[in-house]
């Protein structure tokens, strides 16, 4: 299981890979890493001249994440694994963060799913058609990225 600091590193870099690729012109320096202990989102960004924050989670199967964690064999390992996005997402969607800035989702894929982006897309865009929770903008960033919400 990785440390809440090695958790921050990944999703700072994920957030920065995936704000290149969205071209979400992400003021240089601005993205930071949140205390968790705060009630704040993962990352802190200026988007233009606005503060956002960015919830992140990732499309995984538990199995593929333990399987993987702290692994440095090079072979391989066979899984089976359920994915479990839908839920993930319902229990995102049913927090409140305790800042006055916009809040957006990300929603990522980093390979620990047996599962293709659009299925995944399409169960977390079911999760949404009941809801879309404290965030002004839902984003799956798998090998491409969309938004689903709005």
């Amino acid at each position: 299981m990785a440390t809440e600091r090695e958790k921050g590193i990944l999703e700072l870099s994920i957030f920065k890979e995936f704000a290149k690729k969205a071209d979400l012109k992400v003021l240089n320096g601005s993205a930071k890493k949140s205390d968790p202990n705060q009630g704040k989102p993962d990352i802190f960004c200026v988007i233009g001249a606005e503060p956002v924050y960015f919830e992140l989670t990732e499309a995984c199967a538990p199995e593929f994440a333990a399987a993987s964690n702290g692994s440095k064999r090079t072979d391989i390992i066979t899984v089976w694994g359920n994915d479990v996005s839908e839920e993930t997402v319902k229990k995102k969607l049913q927090k409140t963060y305790q800042v006055n800035q916009p809040v957006e989702l990300l929603v990522y894929t980093n390979g620990r799913t047996a599962l293709s982006d659009e299925i995944i897309a399409t169960k977390i865009q079911e999760v949404l058609n009941h809801g879309h929770g404290q965030f002004r903008r839902i984003w799956f960033y798998g090998e491409d990225i969309k938004i689903l919400y709005p």
